[in-house]
This record gives C-alpha cells, sequence and structure tokens, in this order.
C-alpha cells in the first residue's frame, strides 16, 4: 500500500491571487476584474502555478521528508483541472506511487502525486512529480 499523506488546507483569497499575478503570471484573467468578468470564468481566478506553489509551501512545511529532501527533478505531468477562484479552500494529498533507491548512493528517486480539491470537492489540479531523497541511516 502506498504511503499517503494530508496537507494543512489552504485557503486562497484575492489578494493572494492579485500578489501571485502581478509578480509571476501578469495574465488579464488573474488581475484585472473587469477583464475577467467577461471572460470565460465570470471573475478573476488564480495561475494555475500560483496554486501549484501554494500546494507545494504546504507539502515543504509539513516536512514529511525531514532533511532528507535533496531537491525536485522535475514533473512528468500536471493538469489545472477547474479554476481556483478568489475564497477557494484546497485540500490536498500527496500520495507516494514509486520509489527507487540508488545502487550507488546513499540516495533514492520517489514519485509523488499531488491530489488537490476545493472546499466542494472539485479537483482543481493533479501533478506527478518526483524528488530526490537521502537515505535514511540504518534504513
Amino acid at each position: 500500500m502506498a504511503d499517503a499523506y494530508t496537507l494543512q488546507p489552504i485557503t486562497i483569497t484575492e489578494e493572494d491571487i492579485l500578489l501571485f499575478a502581478k509578480s509571476f503570471d501578469p495574465q488579464p484573467i488573474h488581475v484585472d476584474q473587469a477583464y475577467a468578468e467577461e471572460g470565460p470564468f465570470g471573475g478573476i481566478i488564480a495561475s494555475g502555478f500560483h496554486t501549484l506553489s501554494a500546494v507545494w509551501g504546504r507539502w515543504i512545511e509539513a516536512g514529511y521528508f525531514g532533511q532528507q529532501t535533496m531537491g525536485g527533478t522535475g514533473m512528468e505531468s500536471l493538469k489545472w483541472l477547474a479554476p481556483v477562484r478568489p475564497g477557494d479552500t484546497l485540500f490536498a494529498t500527496v500520495t507516494v506511487v514509486e520509489t527507487k533507491p540508488s545502487r550507488s548512493k546513499a540516495q533514492g528517486l520517489v514519485k509523488l502525486q499531488f491530489d488537490v480539491r476545493n472546499q466542494h470537492d472539485v479537483v482543481v489540479m493533479v501533478t506527478d512529480g518526483s524528488v530526490l531523497l537521502r537515505s535514511r541511516v540504518g534504513g
């Protein structure tokens, strides 16, 4: 059975959306209310990269891998399936789907799957990525 971790929920405010978008993804659907209201989502939505960053921040804060983390190696897939709106609360589950110990070094690769849902249990994002971890002493 795979290990699964539940992260602390995070609520995304309009202020959060504007701050992130103005710095990192200043598309009108993220920063211009009048423009966004005329668009397909009927209002401002969070950048998908904001959603990814917010959830990743919760993962790191949780400290499940402690000081073993040596860095990410990449994402194999990333899908934004529904918009994240001001006031949405995100709930994420992270599942270890594969581990690959190194034969020559005291490290291994861990493949993770993130499932992110809003307060209405709608899946807003799924992603698979891998991180490199130091092997634990004695196991």
